[in-house]
């Protein structure tokens, strides 16, 4: 799955969570720039993104998890395995 295609699958799901609709998925979107990120909002946003994608963060990789670029870049990573 490339990178375009990934965010077309995240787009929606990021829309939902972040309880923004018109959101745009950028690799510098983060906590510090989206109102609705919060620590939890964050956790279920991996855990639906697990669902969709059919596969599990590990716990050390969602810790380096900081910015959207760095989820799309792991989701891609997981998918190309």
């Amino acid at each position: 799955m490339n990178r375009n295609e990934i965010i077309e699958k995240l787009t929606p799901i990021a829309r939902q969570i972040f309880a923004d609709e018109v959101m745009v998925l950028n690799d510098d979107l983060s906590a510090a720039n989206v109102a609705n990120w919060t620590s939890l909002s964050f956790m279920q946003f991996l855990t639906e993104i697990e669902n969709q994608f059919g596969f599990k963060f590990k716990m050390m990789e969602i810790l380096k998890l900081q910015n959207m670029g760095a989820v799309i870049n792991a989701i891609e990573n997981h998918t190309n395995a």
